[in-house]
């Protein structure tokens, strides 16, 4: 150390505890996790500090100038991988930050016009959030689009209409201030501003022929500045209230689909709409749509609620409905198979002891699904339950449960395919009708052949004046009488393929020798061996009854 000069030793020992503080800051950078620090900046000062300290105690400087030279070549490769590397991403921190102030800084640039707008836009969300708790929820949010569009547009009046797929025409549903009809007025329709205002606010149109239809159709916004120039404007008369101006139309659109249309216009005698104010209405209408939509996909979501709630109160009172054991009869067995598919709550079968000499097998397919396909179901089964007491026939009692659903006067399909087999245990007699498709086979032992018994006829519910015929036979040892809906027969496998008549009638044929019950359970093995995992998309119902 002697062997140095007093002016190589100060800016020996100065660089080498300064190298020290280096390596303390970055440590603490690395610990506090506030940037990344790499391995090499530590060893670099390292190398550095320690070069220092061996001069200052060894008085060899040429030491001193390899270290320094290894320092450097440990930074040199980092410094140009850093250079020349790959830029990475964004800080999350700074990415957050960035997003949180942008509106901020862009609100500060813009005019005091569209601040109002984004504002308003912003609104339209607000509402249509609130919109969900509310029973007039989209009517307010119609209202709330239409009224604010005039407001940023000076426009004097405005109209929203909403698109109906299934009635293919466009309604109005929203209506504010003066608007002209740009369409033509039915004929009988006195030229009053009320009784035209009125006529307006209930309008439906055709998806043609007509400007809002015709804007719809194409899916593209319209600005008309002078009505007498476009010949899609259709002129109404004289009267000044009926004198077009300028008009401006966008289609509200989900993604490419048009769901509705915002139209405003402006009186003859004001300046037409500019293109600024178009631009606004454009703007206003992407906020319309995102706000429109957050209420219907609400909507759709809430309704598949309601129904997946519906049709779990269904299906549970459906099963309480269907006969847990079946009776004990003597000559005959009886079997049964049924798989419910979810929400559709449509099959149906019974087995009524009537009297000493009827007993009565029911097999019920209903139309419609969930709560709908229910009540007809228990409407069907209480009168089938009560007449089957009766000395009447079978065609007589589905002629009669015919009459009494034809009578109701609700707007739901109310009916079904009904088959109803009669059995006189000490004559060995079947009576059968049928109302609808349901079938009714009997796996004839002397021939060895499947047979049907039933014939088409009107469904139960449909037409009152409706009558169905009966049809007797005897049973002979060994037969037996099949009955089932066609979700079994008509079920799809993964290959698209039906499970089919005639591989039900092969496993009957397959297994004659057996009880009812046992034939039931063939049938139930072999579809769900046919199916696999695929899933029901109507329910399967089988109804197996055995002469001893």
């Amino acid at each position: 150390m002697s062997s140095l000069s007093t002016a190589v030793y100060a800016p020996l020992l100065t660089i080498a505890i300064l190298a020290i503080f280096l390596a303390v800051m970055l440590a603490i950078i690395k610990i506090r996790n506030t940037a990344k620090v790499s391995f090499i900046s530590f060893f670099a000062l390292a190398v550095l500090a320690f070069s220092c300290f061996n001069v200052l105690a060894t008085g060899n400087v040429l030491y001193f100038s390899l270290f320094l030279l290894l320092a450097v070549a440990l930074l040199i490769p980092y410094c140009v991988m850093l250079a020349f590397g790959k830029p990475k991403e964004k800080n999350v921190v700074i990415q957050q930050a960035e997003q949180t102030l942008a509106p901020a800084t862009i609100v500060e640039d813009l005019a005091p016009a569209e601040v109002k707008m984004l504002e308003t836009g912003i609104g339209f969300i607000t509402t249509a959030a609130d919109s969900f708790s509310q029973d007039e929820g989209l009517q307010t949010l119609l209202d709330t689009i239409n009224k604010a569009a005039c407001t940023i547009t000076n426009a004097d009046g405005g109209v929203v209409l909403v698109v109906d797929d299934f009635e293919d025409v466009i309604a109005v549903k929203s209506f504010n201030g003066e608007f002209p009809p740009p369409y033509k007025l039915p004929e009988d329709l006195p030229h009053k501003p009320l009784r035209v205002q009125t006529s307006f606010k209930f309008a439906q149109f055709a998806l043609r022929d007509n400007i809002f239809g015709e804007i719809a159709s194409a899916g593209k916004p319209a600005l008309i500045q002078n009505p007498k120039e476009d010949n899609r404007i259709f002129q109404n008369g004289p009267e000044d209230f009926l004198k077009c101006g300028s008009y401006i139309f966008l289609p509200l659109k989900h993604g490419d689909i048009v769901t509705g249309l915002l139209a405003l216009s402006r009186n003859p005698d004001k300046t037409p709409f500019t293109e600024t104010e178009y631009g606004w209405t454009l703007t206003l209408g992407d906020f319309a749509s995102v706000a429109l939509k957050t209420r219907y996909s609400f909507q759709q979501y809430n309704d598949r609620q309601e129904l997946t709630k519906e049709s779990g109160i269904a299906l549970g009172l459906q099963k309480q409905l269907i006969a847990k054991k079946l009776p004990v009869i003597a000559g005959i067995s009886i079997g049964c198979y049924t798989d419910q598919s979810a929400g559709v709550c449509s099959d149906y079968y019974d087995v009524i002891q009537a009297r000493k000499d009827r007993i009565s097998f029911v097999l019920m397919d209903v139309a419609g699904k969930g709560m709908n396909s229910l009540l007809i179901m228990v409407m069907i089964r209480a009168m089938l339950r009560l007449i089957t007491n009766t000395t009447q026939s079978a065609g007589t009692i589905l002629s009669w449960a015919n009459r009494g659903i034809c009578s109701e006067g609700n707007s739901i399909d109310h009916f079904a395919s009904v088959a109803l087999l009669n059995y006189d245990p000490l004559k060995k007699k079947f009576q059968l009708a049928t109302g609808g498709s349901t079938p009714v086979y009997r796996y004839n032992a002397q021939k060895d052949a499947i047979e049907k018994l039933s014939q088409d006829s009107a469904p139960v519910g449909v037409e009152k004046t409706s009558t169905y015929k009966d049809f007797e036979f005897t049973g002979t040892s060994g037969d037996s009488i099949i009955t089932f809906s066609d979700g079994l027969i008509e079920a799809l496998n993964s290959q698209g393929k039906q499970y089919s008549l005639d591989r039900l009638a092969a496993v009957v044929k397959a297994n004659n020798k057996l009880s009812g019950k046992d034939i039931a359970n063939r049938v139930k093995d072999d579809i769900r061996k046919f199916l696999g995992t695929e899933k029901l998309h109507d329910d399967q119902t089988l109804l197996v009854v055995k002469i001893q």
